[in-house]
């Protein structure tokens, strides 16, 4: 809900400019201390919520001290890292306190999840508030018809404080609509019946509108989601580095991207989405490993993997596995094509979707082989998620290599030096092959060219305030 939401109805300390950088937003400065554990920030004044209330150093804190407050078993406290505790000493000024240095912390606090919200409405509603949710953002909630529609009207009192808004007024809009449609052949009618003026689709939902005059498609190509395979560590042959890479060779990404995306994006040879700050290409292409199902043989054979008809076989072990992922149409496209180029090389496969409440929990249980993953962040401390040891699936061995450089990105609050960092975490889980990177989807909104100023910032979000309709 906030990433729908999140840039009609409420507003962030900071957001990240076209090159990825924190830039002031309800804060006017910040400022961290000598040791990196303690980071000031200073608000700007004149800013409301839409009840009338103020915006100030109390609402920041209390929207910290909910997210800090184990009853609250809120989804945002593993995001906020080694924050301890915050203090707002007077109305304008917010003193963040850590255990340890967390660098990836001004800029994550560009996400949605760090919208504000009116202290006083969340008090008043309690556990109803999210159905009448209360920011400082251009438009306000009116109505919500569940699994229909949500409304929106324009803030009469609005101040726009980003300056890289094109609208630096009042919205162009009275009034936004937001529906919920399941199928896609039933939004694609109403884009063309003009019952809708703008809808994320799929490429294959996108291409008979693509050259039709009253569209305009718009690919997200600043995307952060990284589609992936990973593998059981601690069973044979996946504790092998030298099966893991054999498996990274036969991949190819293209089939892939073309099959579950229509071509619509990007292979990755690297363990970050390109449109992560810190991305490092030279380190993808050194370390990565391209489609080249020869070499993927040949080191299946040097492992002692023989060819045992069709099937490759060790020491009496036949070379049949299993993937698991999470059921949509393009995991199961993307696990097609996957299976077939396993096969090619003797590797069989079997493979198993579920959604996502039953995959991702199935994952710490021990009857897996492979896994086909999906994950979307904003910043390179989603590899620290991911593969610092044990891992997200509580599987991996430790690293020093990867570990150490993890830890030092994630303290480094120089910025130079944490993309140092970064890199040589890239590097590290490249040459340890403990993952499969295999590409980036561009996300694909198609507009009625009636609707103008629909564009996207750095991390994905609208800027409400641009739209307007002409004609």
């Amino acid at each position: 809900m906030s990433s729908v939401l999140g840039n009609y109805l409420l507003e962030s300390l900071i957001y990240l400019d076209d090159q990825g950088q924190a830039r002031p937003w309800l804060a006017e400065s910040w400022q961290a201390d000598a040791n990196g554990r303690t980071i000031t920030f200073k608000l700007r004044g004149g800013k409301t919520f839409h009840d009338g209330t103020p915006f100030d150093a109390a609402a920041v804190k209390f929207h910290f001290d909910t997210i800090l407050d184990p009853n609250s078993a809120s989804p945002s406290k593993g995001i906020v890292g080694p924050l301890q505790k915050v203090d707002a000493p007077d109305d304008r000024t917010v003193v963040f306190h850590f255990t340890k240095p967390f660098a990836p912390f001004i800029n994550l606090l560009g996400q949605s999840y760090f919208g504000f919200n009116s202290p006083t409405a969340v008090k008043a509603a309690g556990s109803a508030y999210a159905r009448h949710p209360v920011g400082t953002g251009p438009f306000m909630f009116d109505s919500w018809t569940p699994g229909t529609r949500i409304e929106l009207v324009r803030n009469p009192n609005f101040k726009q404080f980003r300056p890289d808004a094109a609208n630096q007024g009042l919205p162009y809009l009275d009034r936004i609509v937001l529906n919920v449609m399941a199928e896609e052949g039933v939004v694609t009618s109403a884009l063309q019946t003009g019952e809708l003026d703008a809808a994320q689709l799929t490429a294959d939902a996108v291409r008979p509108l693509a050259d039709d005059p009253q569209f305009v498609v718009i690919n997200d190509k600043n995307a952060k989601n990284l589609m992936f395979m990973e593998f059981d560590y601690k069973k044979a042959p996946f504790s092998d580095k030298a099966f893991r890479e054999a498996i990274s060779h036969a991949v190819d990404r293209e089939a892939v991207l073309a099959a579950a995306f229509g071509g619509n994006g990007t292979i990755a040879l690297g363990p970050l989405s390109r449109g992560i700050p810190g991305y490092d290409d030279a380190v993808a292409q050194k370390y990565g490993t391209p489609y080249d199902p020869d070499k993927a043989k040949a080191l299946l054979d040097a492992a002692g993997w023989r060819d045992d008809g069709g099937v490759r076989a060790k020491d009496g072990t036949q070379a049949k596995f299993t993937i698991r992922s999470y059921a949509d149409s393009t995991t199961e496209r993307a696990l097609a094509v996957i299976q077939a180029n396993l096969g090619d090389i003797g590797i069989q496969v079997d493979v198993g979707t579920a959604d996502w409440g039953t995959f991702y929990p199935g994952l710490l249980k021990p009857d897996w082989d492979m896994d086909l993953n999906r994950w979307t962040w904003s910043d390179p401390s989603v590899m620290s998620q991911l593969f610092r040891s044990p891992g997200h699936r509580q599987l991996l061995p430790s690293s020093p290599a990867i570990d150490d450089a993890l830890d030092a990105a994630d303290t480094a609050l120089d910025p130079a030096k944490r993309m140092q960092f970064v890199s040589a975490a890239q590097a590290a889980i490249l040459e340890d092959r403990m993952i499969l990177p295999l590409l980036t989807d561009w996300p694909m909104t198609v507009t009625r060219t009636a609707l103008q100023g629909y564009r996207l910032d750095y991390l994905g979000y609208i800027y409400a305030t641009d739209l307007k309709i002409v004609g």
